[in-house]
């Protein structure tokens, strides 16, 4: 914000509507890594989300299979459009994920998620010679570029689901809210590091800013205060 005011405040000094220049009178402020809370939707707004997407069409077949995996297993976006078909192994339950870095990691494929994957395959997805899970339902049938689609995706379905006001609107909000979901439910830091592949515990603990009867009960009594 800070740096915006002073581009704003450049502009009018180049432009001469004012004659001092003012932009260098704006202060810095530190920012902390980690420092802001998390954007998430509680759980009957995740569903709320899934329950808008019509099944009785291929995108909306596609367009519910990538909001499973993103509400479900904390999928990045990247991660979501990078997934093929030969990354299930449909007899041990597992998907094999692409994630940051080049790090792979094998998680359980949840039987909601699965279910949702295989009807998409069935009833929605073309069958291009693209070996990309996620492909797009008009021609040319090919993956997705980027996870800037599957982003695109879950804007639209917030969108569609009536949904506005927050911070974030895009897939990274249904990773967020799975890992607030979990916490709340009694998961602990590891647990929930481990499922959204986290390379550093702190990365984790942000979401402890978002339990507020686990800060209640860790809060030190105010010297004077209401006991």
């Amino acid at each position: 914000m800070c740096g915006v005011v002073r581009a704003f405040l450049r502009y009018l000094h180049l432009k001469g509507f004012i004659s001092v220049a003012l932009a260098d009178c704006v202060p810095s402020f530190r920012r902390w890594r980690l420092a802001g809370l998390p954007t998430f939707l509680p759980p009957q707004k995740v569903q709320q989300v899934l329950d808008a997407c019509d099944r009785t069409t291929a995108m909306g077949h596609r367009d519910y299979a990538v909001l499973m995996i993103l509400a479900k297993l904390g999928l990045r976006a990247s991660e979501v459009a990078a997934l093929s078909l030969d990354d299930i192994d449909w007899r041990s339950g597992k998907i094999l994920v692409h994630g940051k870095g080049r790090r792979q990691a094998t998680m359980p494929l949840r039987h909601d998620v699965g279910t949702a994957i295989v009807a998409y395959i069935r009833y929605g997805r073309p069958a291009p010679p693209c070996r990309r899970l996620f492909v797009r339902t008009l021609a040319p049938h090919v993956g997705f570029a980027s996870g800037c689609a599957i982003t695109m995706i879950a804007k639209q379905a917030l969108e569609r689901a009536g949904i506005h006001g927050y911070a974030h609107h895009g897939a990274h909000l249904f990773r967020h809210s799975l890992a607030t979901d979990l916490l709340r439910s009694g998961a602990s830091f590891a647990e929930i590091g481990q499922l959204l592949r986290h390379r550093s515990i702190d990365s984790t603990r942000i979401y402890a800013k978002l339990d507020i009867e686990k800060l209640r009960e860790l809060s030190l009594p105010w010297p004077g205060g209401a006991e």
